[in-house]
């Protein structure tokens, strides 16, 4: 079928563009909507047959006086017995259009020739045409009877006689069993993806096993070859090449506006593994990891860092990279890497857990910069603009490095083994003032790729200088205070006997001061800054407020099997400090009591014993029952024998006079 686009058909009518887009619009006209590849917009295309007759008879002479035929005068009916309909142009293929084009073509150089060259007789003219036309087109079956043929044909404007039409006559009448189709389905629509002969061929194999009577009548590979054909393209390319496929080519998808858009209103983060080789300063090859802020609005880099291992800490330094360069974002756009979704960066985002029964957390980063967190899709990167930005990244960066080894093994040049084994490795040092060079120098400064055409012409960061001053607040921060906001905040815990710690590179790193052991059990949080961690910053955890500074404590952490007693002694030296402070706080809560008032903690649990088992007396009942031992009692001395011993204890006042003893000590 015939498409043509709203220039063409406004053309055809007389009438403006806008006019035509309406039509299509109101429903009035009936188009199609495709995506132009020259300028990656969306326009209407208007079939043919969808136009009246006159215009569509309009355009047909419009075609043919271009090809040199003579216009249909006016429609003229058809015979009641026609063995060969007049052909036109909607009716012909793509294939039968070239064919066409290349035969009027042919017969006006003929006819050229003719004319040009009287000395000669027109067969010998044509002896020579067709020798010469056989030279320049190998595959093409000429002769002087077919160019005869064909002029005849051109003559007459009879389309049908300038194009091969054999082959065609019984197309679409040979008819496939229903069950030989659904087998041949059954092996062509699968995920390995086998041809159309082995899949014709199992199928004849199939059809042999289960209807041995049927496989006379197979149909030929051609016929199941264009039922093939016959099957939706978009159920192809599910069942032939996956989900990924199927989305990435015939699902629809979803255009973002950005109209409304500000620069620095998002940034996008993400991670890209550079496709090349470096050498450190530690000797080892590895291939570095750049994470960068993209600007949504602008296309332009932001901020970025290069690192051995994506993590939460290059993700801060590529930040802080970033506004120091252009000032504080809005929001940023993460996906669901557990680089980006760090508990005191931003919060978990969709990595979060139930939180019923937890503590609450201390303030992130993001929350002291002012600084919104979203999050893409789940298992849907293709959502992130950025993606693309590392290709132009791998073509335009990458390409360029010696030890360039590519995304996949098909990409890996065969002199990357050569250079790695003579040491033909460029530096980090040396790719870090490259990459900062070729970011602002060439991505940067490259033209603007967007949608919105009134940046058409312009350059990246042409974009963003335009766009910036749109913004009613510019956030800026200086070094210093930016180093302070950008520290990482530890969980929630208590002051332990170490002080308290922070996980960092694997180890847990102990913090103490002075009086550590005073605050024990007492509830906090820790900050503290990647690049420096000699010291943290000690909030409490219900208020916010700071407390304390604390350093690192390394004189605890001693090799298990040390010879040196130094430091074993500066160890058992804090301890014993620790001790003394805490023996020096207690006696100076103790001494606040005046000595003739201080209190003895034995002397007054006695008092209060002997006080309350005054009026303690076990009342026995008046009725009871005697018990007696059945062995006879020995006869008791007389009391003249017993000398008498007088005992006058008062145990009040010997608790007193202890006491009165212990204070004057």
């Amino acid at each position: 079928m015939t498409y043509l686009s709203t220039a063409e058909v406004a053309e055809i009518k007389g009438c403006s563009l806008r006019y035509v887009q309406q039509l299509v619009q109101n429903g009035k006209l009936r188009g199609e909507t495709k995506d132009n590849a020259a300028n990656n917009r969306t326009e209407y295309m208007i079939p043919l047959t969808a136009l009246p007759q006159d215009l569509q008879l309009k355009w047909e002479n419009q075609q043919r006086r271009s090809l040199g035929l003579e216009p249909v005068k006016k429609a003229v009916k058809p015979p009641l017995k026609t063995e060969n309909p007049r052909l036109t142009l909607d009716d012909l293929t793509d294939k039968q259009r070239s064919e066409l084009y290349l035969w009027t073509g042919i017969i006006k150089d003929w006819l050229t020739i003719r004319d040009s060259y009287e000395q000669f007789s027109k067969g010998e003219i044509d002896e020579m045409f067709v020798q010469a036309a056989r030279l320049k087109y190998p595959d093409l079956e000429i002769s002087t009877d077919i160019l005869y043929r064909r002029l005849k044909a051109y003559r007459n404007s009879d389309i049908s006689g300038l194009i091969d039409k054999r082959g065609g006559s019984n197309k679409g009448t040979t008819v496939v069993p229903e069950f030989m189709l659904n087998a041949f389905s059954r092996f062509y629509l699968d995920q390995q993806c086998l041809p159309i002969t082995s899949c014709y061929k199992f199928t004849r194999d199939w059809v042999q096993e289960h209807y041995p009577e049927s496989l006379p009548d197979m149909p030929s590979e051609r016929t199941f070859r264009r039922r093939a054909e016959d099957i939706p393209y978009a159920v192809r390319m599910y069942f032939r090449n996956g989900d990924k496929a199927f989305s990435d080519k015939c699902l629809p998808y979803v255009e973002r506006l950005y109209d409304d858009l500000h620069a620095n209103d998002v940034w996008i983060a993400d991670n890209h593994t550079f496709d090349f080789f470096t050498a450190g300063k530690d000797g080892k090859v590895r291939r570095l990891y750049l994470t960068a802020f993209l600007d949504a609005k602008s296309g332009a880099m932001m901020g970025w860092n290069l690192t051995y291992a994506p993590s939460g800490d290059s993700t801060l330094l590529a930040l802080r990279h970033g506004i120091l360069r252009c000032g504080v974002p809005k929001a940023v756009y993460f996906d669901n890497g557990s680089e980006f979704l760090v508990s005191d960066i931003g919060g978990r985002g969709h990595r979060r857990k139930k939180d019923w029964n937890k503590d609450p957390l201390p303030p992130n980063i993001l929350q002291f910069l002012g600084i919104e967190m979203h999050n893409a899709i789940v298992r849907n990167a293709k959502a992130k603009p950025i993606e693309r930005t590392f290709c132009t990244f791998k073509n335009q960066f990458s390409r360029c490095i010696p030890t360039f080894c590519g995304g996949t093994i098909l990409e890996r040049p065969e002199s990357l083994k050569y250079k790695l084994k003579h040491g033909i490795i460029p530096e980090e040092e040396q790719i870090r003032i490259a990459l900062d060079s070729y970011i602002d120098g060439c991505f940067n400064a490259a033209p603007y790729g967007g949608k919105e055409r009134r940046y058409k012409g312009m350059r990246r960061f042409e974009v963003w200088n335009s766009s910036i001053q749109d913004v009613d607040v510019f956030r800026q921060i200086d070094e210093a205070n930016l180093s302070m906001l950008l520290k990482r905040v530890s969980k929630p815990q208590a002051v332990n006997r170490n002080g308290v710690y922070i996980n960092f590179a694997g180890e847990k790193l102990w913090y103490r001061g002075a009086d550590t052991v005073l605050h024990i059990g007492e509830k906090v949080y820790v900050r503290y800054d990647p690049a420096d961690i000699r010291s943290v910053r000690v909030y409490d955890m219900a208020t916010d407020k700071y407390l304390w500074t604390w350093n690192l404590d390394d004189d605890l952490l001693v090799d298990y099997l040390t010879e040196h007693r130094e430091d074993i002694a500066t160890a058992e030296k804090q301890i014993a400090e620790s001790k003394k402070l805490v023996r020096e706080y207690g006696r100076g809560i103790l001494d606040s009591v005046d000595a003739d008032k201080r209190i003895d903690i034995f002397a007054a649990m006695v008092r209060n014993s002997v006080e309350g088992g005054k009026d303690m007396v076990f009342r026995k009942p008046a009725k009871f029952v005697p018990v007696f031992s059945e062995e006879k009692l020995e006869t008791a001395p007389a009391l003249g024998d017993i000398q008498e011993i007088s005992v006058k204890l008062d145990i009040l006042d010997t608790l007193n006079a202890a006491a009165a003893s212990r204070r004057k000590d």
